[in-house]
């Protein structure tokens, strides 16, 4: 009777530009057993591998050519959600000192493998990630599927059989206490978690749930003590930085992003924090030297993004170099072929076009970023769509954007102010103001009347009135959980009707997924729940 080797179902994908490497690895895995084995020797197809299968193990060398190395590719993998937490990355290298890069890593691999290493080796470090994949898999799952209740009830049986895998189930508890929402549980955690050993990552967890608690001095302290133990945590760093920047304390954000960019200087995220806050100071300069080093670090690589290009040609734009941003932007154009009507790419294009001078080409370049609507556009590219609108003559296009925006997020300082800029730039700062008060009171108004009808016992009409203003403002959150609780009201009244309990459920989602913590959401549990006892009794 033939030996099946436990490894045979393993599906896994080697990464490497060296042909005698990919075959030496293909070799390695044969004598293991595995049987279910992908090779690529670049960036772009590999991409495409993970694109269309789930590997279980992907083994990736750091050193690539292209533009790319195994670290970037990794992050890239994780944070577009390529590929779940079931899937084992190993970084393989010849380089001693990645223990450095790796720990300077914003992204980790499950593990790292120093050229040149043995079957043996191979076989012994696969068996017990696979192994530690296996004890975790449910609450994996559950993280995938953004279950965060049931992800912390999977922690909690492994920290309760107190196996080897403890620490990762601590690790993997904290955070889905704080996804949940539940900051104030968190809190507790870490700092009981610190209490018996003062462990980096509770240290960096404990500060993101000070953080969304409200404690800002708290969050910014615990992290400027953390930077000082752990002087290579750079997701310290990283979070330090957004929250500077939330505070307004500009400077203090790019200081620690600097500091940051010194230890790990490869970071794409980094250096696009970098951009984010220098254009809300409006130093255009900044702006460009980050994304410049975006754009040239992913220039010939399969991970290069459109908003790079698009942001650092509104820079080249406002520092009064408009022709140079038409320039790159055409390069984009041409180098993103799949998406080269790209909206906010478009966009720009037209506010670049016409301060060059060239109207006919903005007026294309706008008809471009307009011509799959503007009602669903996200906030970015709906902000760009509206500056490129005033600044090709077309002003009331341009303010009902903007309207829009306000309206769905009416409690949105930080959005407001942008549109603000947007109209200040364009020579209309005494609309800013009134622009969103306008929308603000349109707003009011809509709840009031809703709120107006239902009272007078009109519930379906109030319910129809709140779900028009939900599908057109997404992102209103109030509105969204208005519309919910409204139709699940018009059925607990009126009678059973499946389709309007769906669409509930469906704005009560879309609302979790914004606003944990929306008062709101309490309530429409609660009704749902009255729904199914009364409906279920057979009462009608």
């Amino acid at each position: 009777m033939a030996i099946v080797s436990p490894y045979s179902n393993t599906s896994v994908l080697i990464l490497d530009d060296l042909p005698e490497m990919r075959s030496s690895l293909r070799s390695q895995l044969a004598s293991l057993g595995c049987e279910k084995v992908s090779v690529s020797g670049n960036v772009k197809d590999a991409l495409e591998l993970c694109k269309q299968n789930r590997f279980d193990v992907i083994l990736c060398d750091f050193y690539l050519s292209g533009g790319t190395d195994g670290q970037q590719f990794l992050e890239y993998l994780r944070n577009r959600r390529i590929i779940g937490r079931s899937t084992v990355f190993v970084m393989v290298t010849a380089e001693k000192g990645y223990d450095n890069v790796v720990t300077a890593a914003e992204c980790l691999p499950d593990d790292y493998l120093l050229k040149p290493f043995t079957a043996d080796a191979l076989k012994s470090r696969i068996e017990r990630l696979v192994e530690k994949k296996k004890r975790l898999a449910k609450a994996d799952a559950m993280q995938d599927k953004g279950n965060w209740p049931e992800v912390i009830a999977a922690c909690e049986e492994i920290i309760a059989a107190k196996d080897r895998h403890l620490v990762d189930a601590m690790r993997i508890k904290g955070n889905a206490l704080i996804m949940a929402g539940r900051t104030e549980n968190a809190v507790e955690f870490y700092q009981q978690m610190i209490a018996m050993r003062p462990m980096p990552w509770a240290q960096l967890g404990l500060a993101r749930a000070l953080h969304l608690s409200g404690d800002m001095t708290g969050g910014k302290n615990t992290l400027q003590s953390l930077i000082i133990d752990s002087p290579k945590m750079m997701a310290a760093y990283d979070l330090l930085g957004r929250m500077h920047q939330e505070s307004g304390d500009h400077d203090e954000a790019l200081a620690v992003l600097d500091s940051a960019c010194e230890i790990s200087p490869n970071s794409l995220a980094r250096h696009r924090a970098i951009a984010s806050v220098a254009e809300e100071t409006g130093d255009f300069s900044r702006v460009e030297q980050a994304l410049n080093q975006v754009v040239k670090k992913t220039r010939n690589s399969p991970l290069r993004d459109t908003s790079d290009f698009a942001r650092l040609g509104n820079a080249l734009t406002e520092m009064g170099e408009p022709g140079k941003a038409v320039q790159l932007l055409e390069e984009a154009r041409t180098s993103f072929k799949e998406d080269a009507n790209n909206p906010l790419l478009s966009a720009v294009e037209a506010v670049a076009q016409q301060k060059a001078g060239r109207p006919e080409q903005a007026a294309q370049a706008l008809t471009r970023a307009m011509q799959g609507g503007v009602s669903n556009l996200p906030q970015e590219i709906a902000l760009a769509v509206a500056k490129a609108c005033l600044a090709t003559g077309k002003q009331d296009e341009g303010e009902n954007i903007l309207k829009k925006l306000v309206q769905s997020s009416p409690d949105a300082t930080g959005l407001h102010g942008k549109v603000s800029a947007v109209l200040r730039d364009n020579g209309l700062a005494e609309r800013a103001e009134q622009l969103v008060a306008e929308s603000k009171r349109e707003i009011i108004q809509l709840n009031n009347e809703a709120v107006r009808r239902a009272r007078a016992g009109q519930l379906t009409a109030a319910a129809e009135m709140l779900v028009e203003a939900a599908n057109r403002l997404p992102g209103n959150v109030q509105i969204v959980t208005n519309a919910s609780f409204a139709l699940l009201f018009d059925v607990y009244t009126n009678g059973l009707d499946p389709a309007k309990i769906r669409m509930a459920q469906q704005f009560q989602q879309s609302a979790q997924t914004q606003n944990p913590k929306h008062p709101k959401l309490a309530e429409i549990t609660e009704l749902m729940g009255r729904i199914r006892s009364k409906y279920a009794a057979g009462k009608t």
